[in-house]
Order: structure tokens, then C-alpha cells, then sequence
């Protein structure tokens, strides 16, 4: 009989153990709408719980005493869309328990609360204790991991560029030509240009990208000495206009379309491209004015090139001002035009 009542007494003990562990566990079940998940929160301490007047998340842990660090961590852990359930596993300064499990990402949920006692502790799925987040290994490389899979952009996606610069020639000196000489700083290149920007390699330091877009371009040669040009026979010749002028110049607009390899450096906000480009001639004349304002303008082919093509450079500031060079390997104008052979165009200032 002894024995009976000692192992009665035993079994109640253990009985009453276990359900003073369940009655020390609690579930808050809500759905948490800034993180748009459904969130249950499974405190196994024996600290009373007092609902905040905010059923989220932040609040709950606060309540349940992990302090602000821990609770930021938490959020951006719990907010991540690695699948549609997950557990996260917390351990506050009194060292209690705090498991929170996630669901699959709300719809069109009501806001809802529910609290049950006497729970008893499910197995944690995907446990990450704090100490991991601080010993440097956990947080932080997953930050930077972040950073390494999307790292920031240096070009954008596309872009409008204004060209503003000089034009000159090389060789206007040799064999048959009778290029007059140029206001330099009057016989400007001007283009308006329409980019993409195609990112091929981003990395931390340094961006690669192919730049290509149609512009409008004008060649502006403005001539010294009351010079002119003139288009007869299918020869262009350059003589002196039949009145005194206070601006002669001869103007070559074109169609082109330049390609560059850009490369940019994101720590100095640097760039530098290469590339080429090719056009096509949309036309052609002489504009004069002279002493009294009156002007005149003659549209005509003046013997040029159609389809001139060359080299181009830029470098600059990545929202700041772009130096520019362009080079025409084309001859200016076309072969069989006597007066101006071996001409061929440069041209250099900034793009805005």
C-alpha cells in the first residue's frame, strides 16, 4: 500500500511539473502587416505578457523584453521572403525563450489576435541565435552579401547629352586644296544626343558599360576674310563672296550614330569611354550676313562626304561636365572634288 501511494505521489509530481511548464508558455498569433506575413510569437519565460495597444511584432518583442537591437535584426530577419514558413529563435537578457514562426504572406487577411496557454514548445525549424548575429559571421556578411549580388549602379539607364565644341581640319594644307583659313573660335560642332546605357559588368569599384544612341550633329566652319563657298559642276570652290561679310560659314549637318565602351569609377565618380561612330549626311549649305545685317543662305551637297564615320573619346565627371574628341578617319569631302582634297574634320569641347 506504501508503495502504491509513494508512486501515486511520484506520478502527481511529475504531472504537476509538466503542466507548470505549459502553463509558462504562452502563443501570440497575429497577422503583422508591415512585414505582410502571419506571425506567432511562443514565449516559454514566466514573464506576464501585457498586449500592446499595436499588435505588431516591434511592440510584442518589446513587451517581452528583447531590447532594441536585437528587435531591428529580428524584423529584417523575419521580413525576409526565404519561403513561407520559417522559425526564428530569440533569447532575452533574463535569458527567456521567444520563438517567432512565420507563414506565407498575407492576402486579404483581417488584422487578428489570438492567445492560447498551456502550449506546448514545437521543435524550432531554422534556429539563429543571437550570439551568431554578434560574433560578426551572422548579420553583417549577410548585409554584404546583399551588397555583393546588387551592387549600386554607376550609369543609368539612358541619358540626353548636349554637345557643345570646336571644329578644325587636319591636312588643309597639302596637295590641291583651297580651304580657306577659320575663325577658330567661331566654327563650333554642336549635337544633340539620345543614349542607353547598357550595364555589362557592375562591380564594387567599377562599372562596364556599352553607350550607344543616335544624335544630330552640325558642323559649323565659319571662314575668314569675306570667303565663301560656292557648288558648280559638281565641284565646290572657295572664293570671295560678292559682298563684304560679317559671318560666311559653311554648314554640314549629319544623322550619327556613335558606340562607346564606358568605364566607371564608383569611388572617384569618374568616367572614361571609347568607341566610334558612323553617320550620314542630312544636308548642306553656306550662310553669310553682311556689314548692313542683311543674310543669305544657300542649301547645295558642296561635294561632301555621305557617310563619314571615326573615332571618339570622352572623359569626365559622372553628373558633371564630359570632355569630348572626335576624329573623322572619312574624308570631308568626297574624292573627286579638286579644290578640297585630304580634309579631314576634328572636333573637341564637353558634352553637358
Amino acid at each position: 500500500m506504501k508503495n502504491f501511494v509513494l508512486a501515486a505521489l511520484v506520478f502527481l509530481c511529475t504531472f504537476a511539473a509538466r503542466a507548470e511548464v505549459k502553463r509558462d508558455t504562452t502563443i501570440i498569433e497575429f497577422s503583422d502587416k508591415k512585414i505582410n506575413k502571419r506571425i506567432t510569437v511562443i514565449s516559454t519565460g514566466e514573464k506576464e505578457i501585457d498586449l500592446p495597444v499595436s499588435m505588431d511584432l516591434n511592440e510584442v518583442l518589446k513587451e517581452l523584453g528583447i531590447d532594441t537591437t536585437e528587435r531591428e535584426r529580428a524584423l529584417v530577419l523575419v521580413g525576409e521572403d526565404n519561403g513561407k514558413k520559417d522559425t526564428l529563435l530569440l533569447i532575452s537578457q533574463s535569458g527567456q525563450r521567444i520563438q517567432i514562426v512565420t507563414k506565407q504572406p498575407l492576402l486579404n487577411r483581417a488584422k487578428d489576435t489570438t492567445i492560447v496557454d498551456d502550449y506546448q514548445e514545437p521543435p524550432i525549424l531554422n534556429e539563429r541565435e543571437p550570439d551568431h548575429w554578434n560574433s560578426g559571421n551572422g548579420w553583417d556578411n549577410q548585409q554584404n552579401q546583399k551588397r555583393e549580388e546588387k551592387p549600386k549602379r554607376f550609369f543609368s539607364k539612358s541619358d540626353f547629352g548636349f554637345y557643345i565644341g570646336l571644329n578644325n581640319f587636319v591636312n588643309a594644307s597639302n596637295g590641291n586644296s583651297t580651304f580657306p583659313e577659320l575663325r577658330t573660335w567661331r566654327s563650333r560642332y554642336v549635337a544633340l544626343s539620345f543614349r542607353k546605357n547598357a550595364t555589362l559588368l557592375r562591380g564594387e569599384s567599377a562599372d562596364l558599360a556599352l553607350s550607344y544612341g543616335p544624335e544630330i550633329a552640325w558642323y559649323n566652319f565659319m571662314f575668314e576674310n569675306s570667303k565663301t563657298a560656292y557648288y558648280n559642276n559638281e565641284q565646290v570652290r572657295f572664293d570671295d563672296a560678292d559682298f563684304s561679310t560679317s559671318k560666311s560659314k559653311l554648314v554640314m549637318p549629319y544623322l550619327n550614330f556613335p558606340v562607346l565602351l564606358n568605364l566607371g569609377f564608383k569611388e572617384d565618380k569618374f568616367k572614361f569611354g571609347v568607341g566610334g561612330y558612323i553617320g550620314y549626311r542630312i544636308g548642306g549649305y553656306t550662310k553669310t550676313k553682311d556689314t548692313n545685317g542683311n543674310k543669305e543662305k544657300n542649301k547645295s551637297t558642296y561635294g561632301f562626304n555621305n557617310v563619314p564615320y571615326g573615332l571618339t573619346a570622352e572623359l569626365g565627371r559622372k553628373n558633371g561636365l564630359t570632355l569630348f574628341f572626335r576624329y573623322d578617319l572619312t574624308k570631308t569631302f568626297r574624292s573627286n572634288q579638286t579644290n578640297a582634297n585630304d580634309l579631314q574634320a576634328f572636333s573637341a569641347g564637353l558634352r553637358l
